[in-house]
């Protein structure tokens, strides 16, 4: 394995700053749907758990890297690798989950709107034909 350059070290860090942020938002799920969806909720939880912790971990040591290069010859690349490795891993499989989550949203809204419209179904008419106020229940 090569030795990192500061330039390696800053991009690493750059890198593993924004992983952070985007394990640390914060999912807030409905109690129903967590009842129904129990075994999936846990793994989405799991998942952003190990991936925070891993790139916790890789950005202290790569900061520590940076900032002191005799800590960085006694730190090994591996101790960084692993787990931003582990961190990267973590965010595919979320953005996985995301993606087929939504998929998998979009075509049951689109079978029930078919179910709707094929047992006469129709959506209410809309009250503001010019579209200038969307609160607006008179249409004069």
């Amino acid at each position: 394995m090569r030795e990192l350059t500061t330039d390696d070290l800053g991009l690493l860090l750059s890198l593993f700053a924004v992983l952070l942020l985007a394990f640390a938002a914060n999912f807030h799920f409905s109690r129903q749907a967590v009842h129904r969806h129990r075994k999936a909720a846990i793994w989405f939880v799991v998942i952003c758990f190990l991936g925070e912790l891993s790139t916790v971990i890789a950005l202290v040591l790569t900061w520590v890297a940076v900032w002191s290069p005799a800590a960085w010859d006694r730190i090994d690349n591996m101790l960084v690798f692993v787990p931003g490795s582990i961190a990267m891993v973590c965010a595919v499989l979320l953005t996985i989950e995301s993606v087929y989550a939504r998929s998998v949203h979009i075509v049951n809204a689109e079978r029930q709107d078919a179910r709707g419209s094929a047992v006469g179904v129709v959506p209410p008419p809309d009250d503001d034909p010019d579209g200038d106020d969307p609160d607006c229940d008179d249409p004069d």
